[in-house]
């Protein structure tokens, strides 16, 4: 008897051991499976925010009004022109008064739209590069003194003293105040006219088209339409122009 109950405690002792390692062994599984599903859930989730990202991108393509070149490269009635305005070539630029590229662009253009006065109207966009921290200020002199009728001149005495001013760390309206006075224009006016909101529109407007025709940096050129590769030289740019003209139906 007295074994009997001895073998009965030893097997009770042996069936809670069994017990907990079973109650263990389950835990595990438990732990294990809740790993499993949160690492699951976390994978999920990326994707999920991923697809939804491509999914919103691809909508905002999808819904984003798309506008043709042509449309874009349209000549305004506002739009600055140098040369035969009814002429049958025309030559797009969108640029930086700070850029360097543009300064350097700046008297191969000059020359060449003198030189094709009659055949190819030169038109000048803005598309201030935010790096540059007068690239904005000096757009708004320009745009000013074009509102006095020296439009031009104020391009070509910003451009010609660009070394003077270019790169500097702030912005600096008295340089261009300097040059207003110097080609002439009445300052009160000047100084009016430099704090209109159109002003500022005029310019956002040329930005924002060179954004949605791909335009990423200064000078951007656009001959009858299309994108052209910064030619080398006067020589490389003429012959372009040459070219163009060439291809004009005769009347």
């Amino acid at each position: 008897m007295e074994l009997n109950e001895q073998n009965n405690q030893i097997l009770t002792k042996r069936e809670r051991k069994e017990l907990r390692w079973q109650e263990k062994a389950r835990e595990e599984q438990v732990h294990q499976r809740s790993r499993v599903v949160k690492k699951w859930t976390t994978r999920l989730a990326i994707l999920l925010v991923i697809a939804g990202s491509i999914g919103g991108i691809f909508l905002y393509g999808s819904n984003r009004p798309t506008v043709p070149t042509s449309e874009l490269l349209t000549v305004a009635p506002d739009d600055w022109i140098k040369g035969n305005k009814d002429a049958p070539v025309t030559i797009v630029e969108y640029l930086d008064f700070e850029c360097e590229a543009c300064g350097a662009f700046y008297p191969v253009v000059k020359r060449l739209s003198e030189e094709y006065k009659d055949e190819v109207r030169f038109v000048v966009r803005y598309f201030p590069l935010p790096g540059h921290k007068n690239s904005m200020t000096s757009a708004f002199a320009v745009e000013a003194a074009g509102k006095q009728g020296k439009y031009w001149e104020m391009h070509d005495v910003v451009f010609e003293n660009q070394r003077d001013w270019g790169e500097k760390q702030a912005p600096d309206p008295k340089i261009f105040e300097n040059y207003a006075r110097q080609i002439g224009l009445d300052m009160e006016q000047y100084n009016k006219n430099i704090l209109l909101q159109e002003l500022k529109d005029r310019i956002e407007r040329d930005r924002k088209t060179g954004q949605r025709l791909g335009i990423t940096g200064t000078p951007t050129f656009f001959l009858n339409g299309e994108k052209i590769q910064n030619p080398r030289d006067y020589e490389e740019f003429k012959a372009l122009i040459e070219t163009a003209i060439k291809k004009v139906p005769k009347t």
